[in-house]
């Protein structure tokens, strides 16, 4: 047989152990702290072109054009994000008439960047120049064309419509450990 003091060891340690699984705090002390980054925030660029000649037929609207003859026009690309960029354009069509499709009599262009010559030839082989220099948030850009339906454009050149789209895409600068 047991003696009271056993029972009231064992009885002890019943509670004791009761009191451990009940309240866990009561049992294990420990320390914690806790500190916070508040407020962080990523915000992403805004890359954004848009150009002077925007509108349809502003960059070149021609009629009544013979062989030999030439338009200069410019057109201004404004950077309106907030990120810096370079960027490429290419010429395009929604008819295919032998002003588009002859590259040698067909029309042809000089794209130009100050004293820089980006492209001469035919306005059809116009696909993807690229302009490397940056144009900064806020900046902007000047391209001039020259256009020309060359002298060796014979009869069959004659009462022609040949449509055009120049397309402009900017490409933000690679991204910088900050």
């Amino acid at each position: 047989m047991r003696s009271p003091r056993d029972v009231a060891i064992v009885v002890l340690a019943v509670f004791l152990l009761f009191g451990a699984v009940v309240d866990p705090e009561r049992s294990a002390a420990s320390f914690t702290a806790t500190t916070l980054n508040p407020g962080n925030v990523f915000v992403t660029a805004t890359l954004a072109l848009t150009n002077d000649k925007s509108a349809a037929g502003a960059l070149i609207s021609l009629a009544a054009m013979v062989p030999g003859d030439t338009a200069t026009r410019t057109v201004t690309l404004t950077n309106t994000g907030n990120v810096g960029f370079t960027y490429s354009f290419s010429a395009s069509q929604a008819s295919n008439t032998l002003l588009w499709s002859d590259a040698t009599n067909g029309l042809q262009v000089t794209a130009t960047r100050g004293a820089t010559t980006l492209y001469t030839g035919a306005l059809k082989n116009m696909l993807g120049v690229a302009v490397t220099a940056t144009v900064a948030a806020g900046g902007t850009d000047v391209l001039t064309y020259v256009f020309s339906l060359p002298t060796s454009a014979g009869n069959t050149f004659q009462t022609l419509t040949q449509d055009l789209t120049i397309t402009y895409t900017a490409t933000q600068l690679p991204g910088t450990a900050r």
